[in-house]
């Protein structure tokens, strides 16, 4: 090439550069339709090598062997870029540490994660995985492989290859939702190696559990993995609480290997508990109690789920430049529970307000009966390819829903019982129907995202998403009023990333998020015609690939706000857009192998949230507090989490470390408030053979008297010392 010719391209390209940044920075973006084309047409035309890269087949999380604490890729095709190149904050947790810590659910999972918060259920009825994300609740945003995983049920980790917790605004990608992040389970995929692993677990409470985990190749590119698991668990000091749960889990692939894979896989999960509703709360405080002190009804409290989940998926690789996804899943999960809220009782004055003496216990007792469903459609097209000498990874699709819930709720009081002796015999009162609803929510979404290497050194990343998302609650209780709500959004995303080298990254992020009226599938008189709330995120951050690839930086600074709040009208009394909410913070972690032998898993949350503006009013034990100015429920201001390990002498593993969670207020009034605490867990493993592994888990084993989670009216304290011995095999 001339000299001539190759200042002429400059020129063009600097052209190019400053158009695209101009776009950029007005927040614009292109169709899916049109992006297909132009994937299409730039393959044709393009006057340059195509570089050699390949795409992350979905459901596959790929590990380096020598770097266990390390997740290189996200197991979701419309994020391909390794995480190291994604400008935003991103925490996964491994399947090491996951059996190394013998987490059994995905609470226990995230226990790595910092700046994330556990609620106790909501409205008193509802408990299962609950989470708040930096000071946003994060109840709708959990998915599995990808596809919202809407069911209220405790989730468990026999299936699940990695967590993955994406923090920020992220609705470009996922829709409505993810003010605070979104967390993506990864199911475990089958493999062309045959292994038949099992686990064997015995402990304290009692503690019983077993897996297996077998995967059998059937042809050259066929294979079938199935997952199961029992458990059983009486929780240590807190009598009368149980935990059991079946699951099975099989996944059939065909093409393996291969340009073209279909898999197919179901999940099915039941539980029978007896639910743990812990204590109340008295002038601000959690009552101090006994730990082992429970207020359930030994003959009427239960809790039990179903859950079924089917996923179709196909995998079609045209090129090493050009993937096309597409997954249908049905999922339904049934829950019936009939749970006992403490409620303290007091006298002088009779709402338990300054002065006030407590004298019982009475009973909440809301009863109910759901059932969710998701219909779900997603097609995922990801292109590489040059225009005008600038690299593209371009991410588009479509995305079709039908959400159902199904919803009849009983409500009673009683009955009362002594505070520090409570009577765990008695009969429950009478119950009224108070709720009986069906809400059908269609939902449509279409996006496109481009990454672009401006240069070896700079990418610049630009996204839209258009949304549809319709409520239609019909109240089937005689007289009940019906209400729906139809919504229309636009999200939109930007970024840069710096990468002067493969070990080291620097970038700034924007990116927006709604949540409208209907997004939990619940409407009322003073919501259904409110508009979304619209939030928005500006973070900078950084990420380090250290000693040879071995160990992981991360760092950020973020705000996010959410700009235009529900709150009630004074003066009609429907929700309006008037308020305000914001979360700023600083997040720093770490994962991988300091020294041969020597693994580390660690992060750290600084997050200052606070509800800026709203008309909003709380009144708790006769005292009415104003919202404004307040720091959101459940949000710790400080979080963070270590996890080490070391192998010595070829066959040992020793290792642990604290989880601290600062304060945090049980509600928005922020009247009661649940103390700190800092949690230590510990292990020892011995390998007899490179097939047979015994383990020693020790949780909480300095028997730290902690709240694990809360609710703006009362709280659960978290177990005593456990231990755990485990044996893993492999065949």
């Amino acid at each position: 090439m001339s000299r001539q010719e190759k200042r002429a391209n400059e020129r063009r390209r600097n052209k190019i550069l400053h158009k695209i940044a101009l776009a950029a920075g007005e927040g614009v973006g292109r169709a899916v339709a049109f992006t297909f084309a132009l994937a299409t047409n730039a393959f044709a035309a393009d006057p340059e090598p195509k570089k050699e890269e390949t795409f992350t087949l979905p459901q596959v999380t790929v590990t380096d062997k020598g770097n266990p604490y390390i997740v290189p890729n996200l197991g979701l095709q419309r994020l391909p870029e390794p995480v190291q190149n994604i400008p935003q904050s991103i925490t996964i947790v491994p399947q090491q540490i996951i059996q190394e810590q013998a987490a059994s659910t995905l609470r226990d999972a995230l226990r790595n994660v910092t700046g994330i918060g556990i609620a106790a259920g909501e409205g008193g009825g509802a408990q299962g995985d609950n989470f708040t994300i930096r000071g946003f609740n994060a109840r709708n945003d959990m998915y599995l492989d990808g596809v919202r995983d809407q069911g209220t049920y405790f989730r468990d980790t026999f299936n699940i290859e990695s967590v993955e917790v994406l923090k920020g605004p992220a609705s470009i990608y996922f829709g409505r939702g993810s003010t605070g992040g979104i967390i993506n389970q990864v199911s475990k995929a089958p493999r062309l190696e045959g292994f038949y692993d099992g686990t064997a677990s015995g402990g304290s409470g009692p503690y019983f559990r077993g897996t297996a985990d077998i995967n059998q190749p059937l042809s050259p590119t066929m294979a079938l993995r199935v997952n199961a698991m029992a458990h059983h668990a009486d929780i240590v000091n807190r009598d009368h609480v149980k935990v059991t749960r079946q699951g099975f889990a099989p996944t059939l692939t065909l093409g393996l290997g291969t340009p073209t894979q279909m898999n197919f896989s179901y999940f099915f999960q039941h539980e029978d508990n007896i639910p743990d509703n812990g204590f109340p709360f008295f002038h601000g405080k959690p009552v101090r109690l006994a730990r082992d002190t429970w207020y359930g009804l030994t003959d009427d409290d239960y809790e039990r789920t179903m859950t079924n989940i089917g996923t179709i998926s196909l995998n079609h690789r045209f090129s090493d430049d050009l993937n096309l996804r597409s997954a249908f899943r049905f999922s339904n999960v049934r829950r019936h529970t009939d749970p006992s809220i403490p409620q303290t009782i007091c006298v002088a004055p009779a709402d338990c307000g300054p002065g006030a003496i407590i004298t019982g216990v009475n009973r909440s007792r809301p009863q109910r009966n759901t059932a969710e469903s998701i219909w779900d459609s997603q097609t995922d097209l990801t292109a590489r390819f040059n225009t005008w000498g600038f690299g593209h990874t371009l991410s588009s699709g479509i995305e079709l829903a039908w959400e159902r819930l199904d919803t009849v709720r009983y409500a009673s009081t009683g009955p009362a019982t002594t505070l520090n002796n409570p009577n765990n015999g008695q009969s429950s009162n009478p119950k009224t129907l108070n709720v009986d609803t069906l809400t059908n929510a269609p939902s449509f979404g279409i996006y496109a995202a481009d990454q672009i290497a401006l240069h070896e050194w700079f990418d610049l990343i630009g996204g839209l998403r258009w949304d549809y998302f319709s409520g239609d609650q019909e109240n089937r209780i005689p007289g009940g009023v019906s209400f729906d709500a139809t919504d229309k959004m636009l999200s939109y995303r930007g970024g840069l990333v710096f990468h002067p080298t493969p070990q080291q990254s620097y970038y700034f992020s924007y990116a927006t998020a709604f949540n409208p009226s209907a997004e939990g599938l619940v409407l009322a008189e003073n919501n259904q015609a409110t508009p979304p709330e619209k939030n928005e995120i500006f973070e900078i951050g950084s990420k380090f690939l250290l000693m040879g690839g071995q160990l992981t930086l991360q760092g950020a600074l973020f705000q996010i706000e959410k700009t235009n709040a529900r709150t009630n009208d004074p003066i009609t009394g429907t929700q309006v857009l008037d308020g305000k909410q914001r979360s700023r913070g600083v997040e720093l972690s770490a994962a991988g192998r300091i020294l041969p032998g020597w693994n580390v898993f660690t992060g750290f949350t600084y997050l200052d949230a606070k509800i800026t503006k709203s008309n909003d009013t709380q009144v708790v034990e006769g005292v009415t507090y104003s919202l404004q100015g307040k720091v959101p429920q459940n949000v710790p201001k400080y979080s963070a989490t270590l996890w080490t390990t070391y192998d010595f002498l070829d066959k040992w593993q020793i290792g642990g470390g604290p989880t601290y969670v600062g304060s945090r207020f049980a509600n928005n009034s922020n009247a009661n408030e649940v103390p700190g605490y800092v949690r230590w867990d510990a292990t020892l493993a011995y390998n007899f053979t490179e097939r047979i592994q015994c383990r020693l888990n020790a949780q909480n084993f300095t028997n730290k008297h902690y709240i694990e989670s809360v609710h703006p009216s009362h709280v659960v304290p978290g177990a005593g010392r456990t231990f755990i011995a485990s044996t893993f095999f492999r065949f």
